[in-house]
């Protein structure tokens, strides 16, 4: 089982781009690739992703290091651009109120995630064990 899958990696790589535009609004990236393109790639990721999700088994544990991934990756990416100068034009950085409670609704939501796993493993061990 690979942990990141292409529709995964597209997404990362939409977002990350979405960023850069949003932190470096004036740079040479935003010269060569229109940000209607990458907006609209993203957003046929996403589409794409709710399409296809019917023929993916993804199990709560593989979601719940999606989740945590994708959220320490856009953590690092809004810092790293930060120390590299960048200002959101936006509004979404580190000194934002409205990322802080994004980000701790989704500690909430990973750690009710990972509750679930656990039980269902528990769960598991005791129907092998029997």
């Amino acid at each position: 089982m690979k942990f990141f899958k292409p529709l995964d990696i597209m997404n990362l790589l939409a977002i990350t781009l979405l960023f850069i535009y949003d932190y470096f609004p004036e740079s040479l990236l935003a010269y060569k690739i229109p940000k209607f393109l990458v907006i609209s790639a993203f957003f046929g990721i996403i589409i794409l992703s709710f399409l296809l999700k019917r023929y993916r088994n993804r199990d709560s544990k593989e979601i719940l290091k999606w989740q945590l991934t994708s959220t320490i990756y856009i953590l690092l990416l809004m810092s790293l651009l930060t120390a590299l100068g960048g200002e959101s034009v936006s509004g979404l950085s580190l000194d934002s109120g409205l990322v802080w409670i994004v980000l701790l609704f989704s500690i909430y939501e990973m750690s009710t995630r990972w509750r679930k796993v656990n039980q269902s493993n528990t769960v598991k061990e005791k129907d092998e064990s029997q």
